[in-house]
């Protein structure tokens, strides 16, 4: 599957971002995807699982991402969750 999106004219591969939001020791699962909520404007957000206790900020994980990523890649929502959705396969 190509897990590539465009996003402001640039080519993303969402599994770039998962990898290095995983590497931070306070998200433990995560998935990138890209919405489009108003027609034409194409947005990262970030679904995490945090690792253990508090699970971290958005400006920390975006300060994290900055020192990995290029802004572009930069997700714009943080969004932490209890546990990630499954199907029922896993």
């Amino acid at each position: 599957l190509d897990h590539q999106v465009k996003v402001r004219g640039y080519r993303i591969e969402l599994g770039e971002i998962e990898a290095a939001l995983l590497a931070h020791e306070g998200v433990r699962e995560t998935v990138v995807v890209a919405r489009e909520d108003v027609p034409g404007d194409v947005r990262l957000v970030a679904y995490l699982v945090a690792a253990a206790g508090t699970p971290p900020g958005a400006g920390e994980l975006r300060e994290h991402l900055r020192e990995r990523l290029p802004d572009f890649m930069l997700p714009a929502h943080f969004v932490t969750l209890a546990a990630l959705p499954q199907t029922p396969n896993g």
